[in-house]
């Protein structure tokens, strides 16, 4: 790809941001968020308490990996508002999970956050060539789940024309991508693969009836095998997208056009840390461990360190792209070994479901998504959920 057929970056400022003003930035922004969470009262407060922080002032962006940390199980102890750190008058909108054993996550928006919410999902979406010219398809689901609101919103940010179409219904689908010939589609791996194989029975393939050019899927596992078979079906570039609802949502990390080796984490607004998921203790970049994220601008729902459960690894340098932001892989596996399917999640034990954007599982070998099996068609797309 030439420097010429780079697509523009949303926010450039941010996502090139030299590495020693990006530190800068966030131990400013790391304060912020402590004295937020002091001033808010709560289990985080009371953490930092016990660790001795009275006040953000003193903290440096050194000292990130000695703070305390946030898990589930304080979201889960908080429900429904105790974690907030606003007044409720404060708070515009609500997501979340139908949780793990029934027990749900719920997620509060201010409306900065879904500003700043829209603003990731449009650097995603221009990560992946779109712009104001764009048609996009977005095929992600409607309703708490984060995923179809926030490409949604991130699409009307970055001034594209977005077709708020849900899953389901595959034969609309097919008629509208291609009726309206979209150049970005979003919406979970397994349902491009169910569209790919639907398109194809309808006689649309690349080059004759879809004008594809580009795809963000995620909120399930998924691996560069089933890429390329997305790839082939549909003859667009498939990039990955990540997020979960308790950081923002969708627009946490995506992947790039130009090189598609790994996801742009937002890092200006998500401190990102891989550690070691026993010892608690940071892991060197390029190695596994579970994903930790503080995310240091959110106003509603603000978290310190909050433990995904994640496992991926980090990589750090400037992309042909162009971003300095820090790339994490593909998450490899999960912490407590959950399998997530469509954005629905399933434990290896007891039946135990919830809803999310961007979860992975080891185990999702069981619905042939981690490794994929060859061609994952319909029957099998209905048996995954």
């Amino acid at each position: 790809m030439t420097h010429e057929q780079v697509p523009p970056m949303f926010e450039p400022d941010a996502e090139s941001m030299p590495p020693e003003r990006l530190a800068d930035l966030q131990q400013e922004r790391l304060r912020g968020l402590v004295d937020r969470l002091l001033a808010a009262g709560g289990v985080q407060a009371g953490r930092l308490g016990d660790a001795g922080v009275t006040s953000g002032a003193g903290v440096t962006f050194g000292d990130l990996n000695r703070l305390p940390m946030t898990g589930k199980a304080d979201l889960w102890g908080g429900y429904p508002f105790g974690m907030f750190a606003v007044p409720l008058s404060d708070v515009v909108t609500l997501h979340g999970s139908s949780g793990t054993g029934g027990r749900p996550t719920l997620v509060g928006y201010t409306r900065a956050d879904l500003r700043l919410w829209a603003r990731m999902c449009a650097r995603a979406l221009a990560a992946a060539g779109a712009g104001p010219a764009s048609i996009v398809h977005n095929a992600y689901g409607y309703g708490l789940f984060t995923g179809g609101l926030g490409i949604h919103q991130g699409a009307i940010e970055l001034g594209a024309t977005v077709v708020p179409v849900s899953g389901g219904m595959t034969a609309r689908q097919v008629t509208l991508l291609r009726d309206l010939r979209p150049d970005i589609l979003a919406c979970t791996p397994s349902y491009a693969i169910r569209l790919g194989e639907a398109l194809t029975e309808a006689g649309l393939r690349p080059g004759s009836g879809l004008g594809l050019r580009a795809g963000l899927f995620g909120a399930e596992p998924w691996t560069d095998a089933l890429r390329t078979r997305i790839e082939d079906l549909l003859g667009l570039r498939a990039l990955d997208i990540y997020g979960l609802s308790e950081v923002i949502g969708p627009g946490v990390a995506a992947e790039c056009l130009v090189a598609a080796d790994g996801l742009h984490v937002n890092e200006d607004h998500f401190v990102v840390e891989a550690i070691d998921p026993a010892s608690g203790q940071p892991v060197p970049d390029g190695t596994p461990g579970e994903l930790v994220f503080s995310t240091v601008t959110k106003e509603a729902l603000p978290l310190l360190r909050y433990r995904t459960g994640d496992i991926a690894a980090l990589r750090r340098g400037t992309c042909g792209c162009g971003r300095t932001l820090v790339k994490m892989s593909k998450v490899t596996g999960r912490r407590d070994d959950m399998l997530v399917i469509r954005g629905v999640g399933l434990s290896r034990k007891p039946a135990r479901w919830r809803r999310g954007f961007g979860r992975a599982s080891a185990s999702a070998s069981r619905c042939g998504l981690w490794p994929p099996a060859p061609s994952l068609g319909p029957r099998s797309a209905r048996r995954c959920g």
